[in-house]
């Protein structure tokens, strides 16, 4: 087997996270925003003595609902997409192959 000049190892530090893996980090990450999202709200509604203060908190982390819901519905890896080489051509060539037929 002839191995061409441009072909490099696959590393396997260069293989996307499982789906679970990947599904548990979106998870966490929306509790996370979700608690400073309520720790917030819960700060503004203690501190509506000093109305700009609660104002600005309400401002501030008013977005983050729709902030973790984008971030926990995003996946990193992107499926059917041809990764490209370091040499800019794609990495699945494109030519066409006979195909015998028994």
């Amino acid at each position: 087997m002839r191995r061409r000049q441009h072909d490099e190892p696959v590393l396997i530090t260069d293989a996307a996270p499982s789906f679970d893996e990947e599904q548990r980090h979106r998870k966490r990450v929306y509790a996370v925003l979700m608690v400073v999202h309520l720790v917030g709200f819960t700060a503004a509604g203690l501190l509506a003595h000093i109305w700009w203060l609660a104002l600005g908190i309400v401002a501030v982390t008013g977005a983050l609902p729709w902030v973790a819901v984008v971030l926990a519905n995003d996946r990193t890896s992107q499926r059917g997409q041809c990764r490209m080489r370091r040499g800019g051509g794609p990495a699945i060539e494109d030519r066409h192959h006979d195909q015998i037929d028994i």
